[in-house]
Parts: C-alpha cells; sequence; structure tokens
C-alpha cells in the first residue's frame, strides 16, 4: 500500500491502481487477487463456484423475503436486518437433503429455521411484549390470542409513546417462482396505562396459495397521542416483530 503526497489527493481507479481516502489519509494499492475469468473456469475453483451459486441464491431469496414483508420492515428494523435475513436464508439453502453442492435451493431446505426471526435486535419481541400468546392455526384462519395483560406493566415502551398497536402480517411466498403475496392486520391504538386488557386477538383468512409458504409475524408499534391524532415515533428502533409460525 503507498500513501498518497501529492497536494492532490485521488480517489477511483486508474488503470490498475486503486485510490482511496482511510483512516490515515489518502492511499493508494493495486489491483491483485485471482481474475476473475479463472475463478468461473478452472477446475480448482469448482468449490468456490458452487459456494458463490449458493450464496447469489441466499441473497435473492432474502430480498425477496424482505420484499414480502415490507409492512413489518417500515415498522421495525435494524441495520442489519436484511444481512441476518441473508444469514438464515443461506443456513435454509444448506439444509436441502436432495441437491448437490452448487444447486441446492431455499425452496427443497428446511423453512422452519426462519421461525423465531427477529426483525430487530435493538428490540426483541420477548424483551419489548412480556405477554405469553397461542397460536391457534385453524383450518380457515390463523389467530394470534394475547393473556390479559396490563400495558403500563407488561410493555417495555420508550419515553415518549402514549399508545401502542399490535399487527399481525402473513407473506405467502413462492420461491420457486419469486412471486408472493401478504396481508395483514392492525389492532387499534390503545394508551399505555394501568387499564388492562382483556381478551385481545388478531385473525387473518388464510390465502391458500398452491405452491406457497406462509409466514406469519406478530408486531408491536408505539405511538404518540397529539389532539387526538397519533403519530409514530420519530425513533422506531422500539418497534419489535418476530416470524411465529411457518406453515
Amino acid at each position: 500500500m503507498a500513501r498518497q503526497s501529492s497536494f492532490i489527493k485521488l480517489e477511483g481507479t486508474i488503470g490498475d491502481v486503486t485510490f482511496y481516502k482511510g483512516k490515515n489519509g489518502y492511499n493508494a494499492r493495486q489491483k491483485g487477487g485471482v481474475p476473475k475469468s479463472r475463478i468461473m473456469n478452472d477446475p480448482s475453483f469448482q468449490r468456490t463456484r458452487e459456494n458463490l451459486a449458493e450464496f447469489a441464491r441466499a441473497a435473492t431469496s432474502s430480498k425477496f423475503l424482505k420484499d414480502a414483508f415490507r409492512e413489518i420492515t417500515l415498522r421495525s428494523r435494524d441495520l442489519r436486518t436484511h444481512n441476518r435475513l441473508y444469514s438464515t436464508a443461506l443456513r435454509v439453502i444448506k439444509s436441502d437433503p436432495t441437491s448437490k453442492r452448487g444447486e441446492r435451493i431455499i425452496a427443497n431446505g428446511d423453512i422452519t429455521i426462519f421461525n423465531g426471526f427477529q426483525f430487530s435486535y435493538n428490540a426483541m419481541w420477548e424483551s419489548t411484549v412480556f405477554v405469553p400468546f397461542t397460536v391457534d392455526n385453524g383450518t380457515s384462519d390463523v389467530t394470534v390470542n394475547l393473556n390479559d395483560f396490563v400495558p403500563s406493566k407488561m410493555l417495555a415502551n420508550p419515553q415518549g409513546a402514549t399508545h401502542f398497536r399490535l399487527f399481525l402480517v402473513n407473506a405467502a411466498v413462492d420461491f420457486t417462482e419469486e412471486v408472493y403475496r401478504s396481508q395483514s392486520i392492525v389492532g387499534p391504538e390503545m394508551p399505555i396505562n394501568i387499564t388492562p386488557v382483556t381478551g385481545f386477538s388478531l385473525a387473518l383468512t388464510k390465502l391458500g396459495l398452491a405452491g406457497h409458504t406462509d409466514f406469519y409475524a406478530i408486531g408491536v408499534e408505539f405511538l404518540q397521542e397529539v389532539n387526538g391524532d397519533f403519530y409514530d415515533l420519530n425513533d422506531r428502533t422500539h418497534n419489535a416483530a418476530k416470524i411465529i409460525l411457518i406453515d
């Protein structure tokens, strides 16, 4: 690595030399590494090509699933949500028990590995909502029933929040055809006070799409009431959501 000493500081690539700004100033380095053509054709890089193929499928599948859950990622996510989805998708691909290395696909893998996925590590469901719930996976619908609870005691609500909403999202995904449909239900705005919430449930009718895997995720978002209107908090890092059922 060389350091630039000229009064003209360069950034970018000229020929085989890349100029860049680092923590110690402006530097320059020569391009190196194995040529792409060799990686893609040399028999000694067969394992590398196999890995690259599966990495690419994991990247595509994770972005696809993130898009399918856009209703949640608009409300609850962290800076590494996509990376964590990618890592989980790669684990699913590697669990494919039938395909050869480099040809494994997410549709043949253990999709249940996604179950329990937290959309935000800043606000995990279990450390935000301290309310037990049950999931009723019926023939025609999925219902989430929460135990009775006192919001001010059972929610880790952020400063400035006066109300909260619970929501349930269903993403029906066909990884092979790369198509999906999403639906959601959002509960009413409820005050964060000592009044008990009783008999609360959220339900969605199953889409019943052939060839699709149904993901269900529950979430909570915090709001502030001002003169009768409800506003999202500027800081959404306290909103939590996680996948609770894969059907």
